[in-house]
């Protein structure tokens, strides 16, 4: 199966979507964000995580154009 070749904002844009969309599910009362608009550090260890869990699951079904070369 060939996998679609996407641009690099896109593969940004749906991964840091996608990563929010489940962080809020998993944890839909916490909070993010300090008054500064900074992440909280348990937020942001969390959502690191989320991000490579969702970009693993992206590279099983698509490419990242930056990477057409690299294989």
């Amino acid at each position: 199966m060939s996998k679609p070749i996407i641009k690099d904002e896109n593969w940004v844009y749906l991964y840091a979507q996608l990563s929010y969309y489940v962080e809020k599910r998993c944890y839909p009362d916490r909070i993010t964000h300090d008054a500064n608009g900074d992440r909280t550090e348990e937020s942001d260890e969390d959502f690191c995580e989320i991000c490579s869990d969702i970009e693993e699951i992206m590279r099983k079904v698509l490419i990242k154009e930056s990477e057409v070369n690299d294989e």
